[in-house]
């Protein structure tokens, strides 16, 4: 995913976020407006113990799960939006986090998760 080689591709990372049933489709929203074209929203299920959910303030074991790529130079100003319409920082009402991407299969897998390619 070198800059250099493959002009015009920014580096990008996988948005993870878990929200109350029925908000993934709000945060989808929310990304397209931004400019994040690849998201993909799953129904989420509690699979740990009550002592980790308590930890995270989720009462309700049904959740939407969200997974975005999301280029590094729109982070910042996407989950801000983030925390701001949804209330993270708020106890129970969920939790976003990103992880580095370091590689995908090829160039234009890169171009069509990044949104510079129109599947």
């Amino acid at each position: 995913m070198d800059e250099c080689k493959h002009s015009g591709i920014k580096k990008i990372k996988l948005l993870v976020a878990i929200l109350e049933r029925g908000l993934g489709e709000d945060l989808a929203e929310i990304l397209r407006e931004s400019g994040v074209t690849f998201n993909m929203i799953s129904p989420a299920y509690r699979a740990s113990g009550s002592a980790l959910m308590d930890c995270f303030g989720f009462s309700n074991p049904e959740r939407d799960l969200v997974l975005s790529v999301v280029t590094e130079d729109k982070v910042d100003s996407i989950m801000k939006k983030i925390m701001y319409k949804f209330d993270l920082d708020e106890p129970g009402n969920g939790i976003a986090f990103t992880i580095p991407i370091s590689g995908v299969s090829g160039p234009l897998a890169l171009r069509y998760i990044s949104g510079m390619s129109e599947g």
